[in-house]
């Protein structure tokens, strides 16, 4: 599939898919296909390790829905909201690590996609906005509505979503909505390292992580320990497992290949 709105590129065991819709990274049906598409290939793509979401530009991470560009055709709303509950489950699901790093504004989908990465670094240029309340709109991708109280809890989830006011980089660390902020010109360096230390990492203990932490919240914690079982009998048989143990015994960093 050859993409118009986005762009994918690949340095050793990291992919980075940047949202290229100029000049806001606004969010359209097809760009969603194209994001969709793209995470689907390279969770079959062996090289790749780690995935950073980014954006082109330094105005914004994503501004949200592209209203202007909008169908108002029967059943499009409908579309474009399952198409947006897809990218999320997408990336909180994907079998490797997912970085955002957040640059300008990230707002309406652009902070769900965000929020449903594993690892979220920002510029400290950064700046979040949730206020669907003050376009009468409900928030439908299952993020703000879903997974949001689970992330920073109820009475944070309430003050953000009822007020709608701007949130900067620091204050939304804060809040438990970002891993790190940094300052913008050590910013491309900070996700440069962060990613290539996910890239460094088990795969198959990053999977196991990933899809006990979401039984978590989604189930309950006796779904969780099911979940844990199978991934450490997964994990024992496994390579990787020889790999670590031989690596620490020989004070050397692991090579690690999935297997």
């Amino acid at each position: 599939m050859s993409y118009q709105n986005i762009k994918v590129h690949h340095d050793g065991g990291i992919s980075r898919v940047v949202i290229d819709r100029p000049p806001m990274n606004a969010v359209s049906m097809d760009l969603l296909i194209e994001l969709i598409d793209a995470f689907d290939a390279l969770a079959t793509r062996d090289e790749t390790r780690c995935i950073v979401l980014t954006a082109a530009g330094e105005k914004a991470f994503c501004a949200g829905a592209d209203l202007k560009s909008s169908s108002t055709e029967p059943g499009a709303a409908g579309k474009f909201r399952d198409l947006g509950r897809s990218i999320l489950d997408k990336i909180e699901t994907h079998p490797k690590p997912v970085v955002a790093a957040i640059r300008g504004w990230c707002i309406g989908g652009g902070f769900a996609m965000a929020m449903a990465c594993d690892v979220r670094i920002a510029s400290s240029t950064a700046k979040f906005r949730t206020a669907d309340a003050y376009l009468g709109v409900v928030p439908s991708w299952g993020m703000s509505l879903v997974r949001l109280a689970h992330f920073i809890g109820r009475n944070r989830c309430m003050d953000m979503l009822m007020l709608g006011e701007d949130i900067k980089a620091d204050a939304a660390r804060d809040l438990g909505l970002l891993t790190s902020v940094t300052a913008d010109e050590a910013f491309d360096s900070e996700i440069e390292r962060v990613a290539q230390r996910l890239a460094s990492g088990a795969p198959i203990v990053f999977k196991a992580i990933k899809d006990a932490v979401k039984a978590q919240y989604c189930d309950s914690p006796a779904a969780a320990r099911v979940v844990e079982l199978r991934w450490s009998e997964i994990s024992a048989a496994s390579q990787d497992y020889k790999e670590g143990r031989l690596a620490f015994a020989e004070k050397r960093p692991p090579v690690f290949t999935g297997n």
